[in-house]
Protein backbone atom coordinates (compact mmCIF):
# COMPACT_ATOMS: atom_id res chain seq x y z
CA UNK A 1 0.00 0.00 0.00
CA UNK A 2 0.82 3.40 -0.87
CA UNK A 3 0.38 5.79 2.08
CA UNK A 4 -1.90 8.55 1.28
CA UNK A 5 0.04 12.11 1.05
CA UNK A 6 -0.59 14.20 4.18
CA UNK A 7 -1.52 17.52 3.49
CA UNK A 8 0.85 18.83 5.90
CA UNK A 9 3.82 17.83 7.23
CA UNK A 10 7.06 18.84 9.27
CA UNK A 11 9.08 21.18 6.74
CA UNK A 12 6.63 20.90 3.68
CA UNK A 13 6.65 24.77 3.61
CA UNK A 14 10.44 24.56 2.95
CA UNK A 15 9.97 22.59 -0.57
CA UNK A 16 8.61 25.73 -2.18
CA UNK A 17 11.84 27.53 -0.95
CA UNK A 18 14.98 29.04 -3.16
CA UNK A 19 18.13 28.34 -1.78
CA UNK A 20 18.61 32.22 -1.33
CA UNK A 21 15.47 31.85 0.98
CA UNK A 22 16.96 29.83 3.07
CA UNK A 23 19.43 30.57 6.61
CA UNK A 24 22.44 31.95 5.00
CA UNK A 25 24.35 30.83 8.41
CA UNK A 26 23.85 27.06 7.76
CA UNK A 27 24.76 24.86 4.79
CA UNK A 28 21.56 23.04 3.79
CA UNK A 29 21.42 19.47 2.93
CA UNK A 30 18.22 17.16 1.68
CA UNK A 31 17.54 13.61 2.39
CA UNK A 32 15.16 11.63 1.09
CA UNK A 33 13.62 7.89 2.29
CA UNK A 34 12.49 5.80 -0.24
CA UNK A 35 10.53 2.98 0.27
CA UNK A 36 10.85 -0.13 -2.14
CA UNK A 37 8.22 -0.51 -4.48
CA UNK A 38 6.88 2.59 -2.54
CA UNK A 39 5.37 0.13 -0.12
CA UNK A 40 5.17 1.34 3.45
CA UNK A 41 3.30 -2.15 4.38
CA UNK A 42 6.26 -3.82 4.71
CA UNK A 43 8.95 -1.46 4.12
CA UNK A 44 12.74 -2.07 2.97
CA UNK A 45 14.22 1.75 3.09
CA UNK A 46 16.80 2.28 0.21
CA UNK A 47 20.24 3.52 1.90
CA UNK A 48 23.39 4.41 0.19
CA UNK A 49 27.12 3.25 1.31
CA UNK A 50 29.58 6.25 0.89
CA UNK A 51 32.73 5.70 -0.35
CA UNK A 52 35.81 5.20 1.22
CA UNK A 53 37.26 8.20 -0.49
CA UNK A 54 34.29 10.83 0.60
CA UNK A 55 36.06 13.30 3.44
CA UNK A 56 32.59 12.81 5.67
CA UNK A 57 31.81 9.91 6.75
CA UNK A 58 33.30 7.50 4.77
CA UNK A 59 31.78 3.93 4.26
CA UNK A 60 29.14 4.87 6.38
CA UNK A 61 25.71 4.45 5.42
CA UNK A 62 23.03 6.92 4.86
CA UNK A 63 19.66 8.21 2.39
CA UNK A 64 20.21 9.22 -0.95
CA UNK A 65 20.64 13.33 -0.33
CA UNK A 66 23.33 16.05 -0.97
CA UNK A 67 23.21 20.11 -0.82
CA UNK A 68 21.09 22.30 -2.10
CA UNK A 69 22.69 24.02 -4.43
CA UNK A 70 22.39 27.62 -5.81
CA UNK A 71 20.92 25.93 -9.30
CA UNK A 72 17.90 24.79 -7.77
CA UNK A 73 14.88 26.96 -8.19
CA UNK A 74 13.51 25.10 -4.81
CA UNK A 75 14.32 22.70 -1.76
CA UNK A 76 11.62 20.37 -3.79
CA UNK A 77 14.20 20.66 -7.07
CA UNK A 78 17.26 20.05 -4.59
CA UNK A 79 15.74 16.52 -3.62
CA UNK A 80 14.86 15.77 -7.23
CA UNK A 81 18.10 16.49 -8.18
CA UNK A 82 19.86 14.70 -5.54
CA UNK A 83 17.75 11.02 -5.70
CA UNK A 84 18.10 11.35 -9.40
CA UNK A 85 22.20 12.02 -9.45
CA UNK A 86 23.07 9.28 -6.84
CA UNK A 87 20.19 6.73 -7.22
CA UNK A 88 18.65 7.20 -10.98
CA UNK A 89 15.97 6.93 -9.64
CA UNK A 90 12.98 9.70 -10.49
CA UNK A 91 10.90 11.66 -7.29
CA UNK A 92 6.98 11.81 -7.84
CA UNK A 93 5.49 12.85 -4.94
CA UNK A 94 6.73 13.79 -1.21
CA UNK A 95 4.56 12.52 1.19
CA UNK A 96 5.84 13.57 4.56
CA UNK A 97 9.01 15.02 6.42
CA UNK A 98 10.88 13.22 9.26
CA UNK A 99 13.14 14.83 11.30
CA UNK A 100 15.79 16.76 10.76
CA UNK A 101 19.52 16.76 11.57
CA UNK A 102 22.21 18.88 12.28
CA UNK A 103 25.87 18.67 12.43
CA UNK A 104 28.82 20.71 12.77
CA UNK A 105 31.68 20.46 10.02
CA UNK A 106 35.47 22.00 10.05
CA UNK A 107 34.07 25.28 8.77
CA UNK A 108 30.09 25.42 9.04
CA UNK A 109 26.80 24.33 10.13
CA UNK A 110 24.90 21.81 8.70
CA UNK A 111 21.10 21.65 8.84
CA UNK A 112 19.46 18.29 6.34
CA UNK A 113 16.04 18.47 5.91
CA UNK A 114 14.39 14.59 5.19
CA UNK A 115 11.68 13.96 3.22
CA UNK A 116 9.81 11.17 2.49
CA UNK A 117 9.38 10.60 -1.21
CA UNK A 118 7.40 7.97 -4.01
CA UNK A 119 9.25 7.20 -6.71
CA UNK A 120 8.78 6.07 -10.33
CA UNK A 121 8.10 2.39 -10.39
CA UNK A 122 10.54 0.05 -12.03
CA UNK A 123 13.25 2.23 -11.92
CA UNK A 124 16.55 0.67 -11.43
CA UNK A 125 18.93 1.85 -8.59
CA UNK A 126 22.15 3.24 -9.99
CA UNK A 127 23.87 4.18 -7.21
CA UNK A 128 26.72 7.48 -8.44
CA UNK A 129 29.80 5.62 -8.07
CA UNK A 130 32.01 8.24 -7.17
CA UNK A 131 29.92 9.00 -4.11
CA UNK A 132 29.04 5.43 -3.17
CA UNK A 133 30.27 2.46 -3.32
CA UNK A 134 27.22 0.06 -2.36
CA UNK A 135 23.06 0.09 -1.37
CA UNK A 136 21.00 -1.59 0.12
CA UNK A 137 17.32 -2.17 0.36
CA UNK A 138 17.15 -2.12 4.33
CA UNK A 139 14.73 -3.25 6.70
CA UNK A 140 14.18 -2.10 10.15
CA UNK A 141 16.07 -4.89 11.77
CA UNK A 142 19.09 -4.41 9.73
CA UNK A 143 19.71 -0.86 10.76
CA UNK A 144 21.83 -1.85 13.65
CA UNK A 145 24.34 -3.65 11.96
CA UNK A 146 24.99 -0.97 9.64
CA UNK A 147 28.12 1.39 10.31
CA UNK A 148 26.36 5.32 10.11
CA UNK A 149 26.72 7.93 12.07
CA UNK A 150 24.30 8.32 15.24
CA UNK A 151 22.06 11.09 14.12
CA UNK A 152 21.87 9.31 10.77
CA UNK A 153 20.27 6.46 12.46
CA UNK A 154 17.84 8.55 14.19
CA UNK A 155 16.67 9.74 10.97
CA UNK A 156 16.08 6.46 9.68
CA UNK A 157 14.36 4.83 12.62
CA UNK A 158 12.21 8.27 12.08
CA UNK A 159 11.71 7.04 8.55
CA UNK A 160 10.56 3.08 9.71
CA UNK A 161 8.16 4.78 12.42
CA UNK A 162 6.57 7.19 9.57
CA UNK A 163 6.45 4.08 7.62
CA UNK A 164 4.68 1.98 10.64
CA UNK A 165 1.70 5.14 11.03
CA UNK A 166 0.81 5.73 7.48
Amino acid sequence: MVANPSPDFPYKGHLNLSPQELDPTKRWVIGAAIFQNNNLENPSLLLLKRAPHEESFANAWELPGGHVEPIDETVADAVKREVREETSQVVVEFIGGIEPMAWESKSQSNFQLNYVVTVRPGDEVKPNADEHVAWIWAREGQIDSLSMTKEMRNVVQNAFKFAAQA
